[in-house]
């Protein structure tokens, strides 16, 4: 992508996007449910806040959203910069912020992390939770995440790398042949979107560069605009010190398949060991990750 107006188009309909995503009943996700959310991530994302707690008290966000894990850093007593692409979930989060009784009100700042200078304050942690995956300039990004850590400080990612394009396929045709909360008549009128559904990371930053919006998500042009990158780009850059991959494909459709009630847990938990499993025999690594890593920069 060369054309700066095309560039500036596009991180425009991103963040309308984020500023109007609501919760939608006919198309569940799964952070929308904790008892779902618990099922897949629970345990990781405790060890997610564990690491960064553990690491001191001036943390950076990237890609704050509504605010959850900045709120629930700060309730903690941590002093917390937040930074987001939406001026709507940043007000939101600040609303939110307001009413809680925190020992330090976060710091929010409106900026698109791909072209924004990160403040150099020597943070204890920058943590990206959800939020690389979105990031066209993701080598820039980490680049600026080293500036802005101390040394020895500490980059902690839990982001989406991707499924590949075998198991994406497996997991649309599972959602249009199952029952889902979504009508069969509306998943019939979404299988134009497939191709931006099945696009590897390479051909959605083709379709960036030439102009060809088949590969690339109707309303989020950035969706998964960078996958397994992510793991190359911190490896360059730090010393990983921890790398977990789980959840390899069944917690896209877990939220989203329509099941009676009083099976909807157990069949998640089932679900997720059956995650696990393939990962254990190494049948397909994670769709997501947990890296910890750490800043070997010396001090100037």
């Amino acid at each position: 992508m060369t054309e700066t107006s095309q560039y500036d188009d596009l991180i425009a309909k991103e963040s309308r996007h984020w500023g109007e995503v609501r919760q939608d009943p006919q198309n569940p996700q799964i952070w929308h449910d904790p008892k779902l959310f618990e099922i897949f991530f629970g345990k990781e994302y405790r060890h997610f806040l564990d690491r960064t707690l553990a690491n001191g008290p001036r943390i950076l966000e990237l890609g704050c959203g509504e605010g959850n894990l900045t709120l629930e850093l700060s309730s903690c007593g941590m002093d917390l910069t937040a930074i987001d692409l939406s001026t709507e979930r940043i007000e939101r989060a600040r609303t939110r912020a307001m009413g809680l009784n925190l020992q330090i009100q976060p710091n929010w700042i409106v900026a698109d992390l791909n072209t924004f200078p990160l403040p150099k304050n020597g943070f204890d942690s920058v943590v990206a939770h959800d939020s690389l995956h979105h990031i066209l300039h993701l080598g820039p990004l980490c680049e600026e995440v080293k500036h802005a850590l101390k040394p020895g400080g500490y980059f902690i990612v839990m982001d989406y790398v991707g499924m590949g394009f075998l198991r994406k396929l497996l997991a649309g045709s599972l959602y249009g042949i199952l029952p889902t909360y979504q009508p069969y008549s509306v998943k019939w009128r979404l299988r134009k979107r497939l191709s931006g559904f099945l696009a590897t990371e390479g051909q959605k930053r083709n379709a960036l560069d030439q102009e060809s919006p088949e590969a690339l998500h109707d309303h989020s042009p950035f969706e998964e605009i960078s996958q397994h990158s992510i793991i190359d780009e911190i490896k360059k850059r730090f010393e990983i010190v921890e790398h977990q991959s789980f959840c390899p494909f069944w917690f896209y459709l877990a939220a989203k398949i329509r099941v009676p009630a009083r099976w909807k847990y157990p069949i998640a938990r089932f679900l997720r060991s059956f995650d696990d499993l393939i990962v254990r025999l190494h049948l397909a690594g994670g769709a997501y990750i947990l890296i910890v890593a750490r800043n070997t920069t010396s001090a100037m």
